[in-house]
């Protein structure tokens, strides 16, 4: 194991802040709205703002990163798993801020390509190893990407949630995060997916 920080580790560092952001926002927005109390809200919150290099064990750095993905993919399935538990209309709130969140992320771009591109720094879909979004065309006239493996479900069924829930609040997400380009994103099955014209 390289013992040094190329830029796929910068990158999947900023997926993963990314991730803890948007979890930052629906902790803030539950403890608001009064779902969850500050402290229990904030117990699903990682704040970390030092320089990667500084914070990742250089030792292993495969398995630093692993661990902080499965940190912030569990804290998220739990955070969202226990705000629907009481009430499952909540998730218009919460859905209004991945869109939110989405929005604050948006780029003025229409090219699929480079909307891909930027999607893909907020996007966390585990290590690239695992192979789990996989870009099947890269033409600007026919961009199209497939969904090969789920690696959100597990830890939504750990805490007893709904995966389909991490899914509602992606699609939120992106649509926020397209609100800036003339681009939507469209699915037949949920798992091949294609920029269209709005």
């Amino acid at each position: 194991m390289s013992a040094f920080l190329g830029p796929i580790h910068f990158r999947m560092y900023q997926k993963i802040q990314s991730q803890e952001a948007l979890t930052k926002a629906i902790a803030e927005l539950a403890a608001e709205k009064g779902w969850l109390s500050k402290d229990e809200a904030a117990a699903h919150v990682k704040e970390e703002s030092r320089p990667l290099e500084e914070i990742i064990d250089l030792s292993n750095i495969h398995a630093w990163l692993l661990g902080q993905i499965e940190d912030a993919e569990s804290r998220y399935a739990d955070l969202v798993t226990k705000i629907l538990a009481a009430d499952a209309a909540r998730m218009d709130d919460v859905k209004k801020a991945a869109f939110a969140f989405g929005s604050e992320n948006a780029v003025a771009e229409s090219r699929p390509s480079a909307l891909f591109s930027a999607m893909d720094q907020i996007r966390l879909d585990g290590m690239p190893c695992d192979g789990a979004c996989v870009v099947t065309d890269s033409s600007d006239e026919h961009f199209t990407w497939e969904l090969r493996l789920d690696v959100h479900r597990a830890f939504w069924k750990e805490v007893g949630g709904d995966p389909a829930h991490y899914y509602t609040l992606r699609n939120e997400l992106f649509a926020g995060f397209l609100s800036k380009s003339n681009q939507r994103i469209v699915t037949e099955d949920g798992r091949t997916y294609h920029f269209a014209a709005k």
